[in-house]
């Protein structure tokens, strides 16, 4: 059941992606990659001995999914002319997953760190 609800928002975002782009191509499935990753690294992280690899395992999940799901949100509602506001918008179906991956890593290193910097504190005291 935890299993479950843990994979649950990580398929949900998976499928709207596919759904926002038509069908599955291709590039639905690249697009999906950040939360594919965002979902191995949660499941991966959620037995790490150390609190702060859990905190920055989670953040770079959320992260990576978030992104890539409120994009597809702006293309597929066409916020401010995200779909329709240029011919070459659609090239940017190339560079999403990458510079979600990027965001949470930084994300994800910097919720490790301050973890990491709390929990030593906490241990020096």
């Amino acid at each position: 059941m935890k299993t479950t609800l843990l994979a649950l928002p990580f398929l949900l975002a998976i499928a709207f992606v596919v759904y926002a782009e038509g069908k599955l191509t291709p590039f639905a499935i690249w697009n999906a990659l950040p939360a594919v990753a965002g979902f191995a690294l949660l499941w991966v992280g959620r037995h790490a001995r150390l609190a702060a690899y859990r905190i920055g395992c989670a953040i770079f999940a959320v992260v990576a999914t978030l992104f890539v799901t409120l994009f597809h949100l702006a293309w597929w509602l066409d916020w401010h002319g995200t779909a329709t506001g240029s011919s070459t918008s659609a090239l940017a179906f190339i560079f999403v997953p990458i510079w979600a991956c990027l965001l949470a890593s930084i994300a994800g290193a910097l919720a490790w760190g301050v973890a990491w910097l709390v929990d030593r504190h906490r241990l020096a005291r």
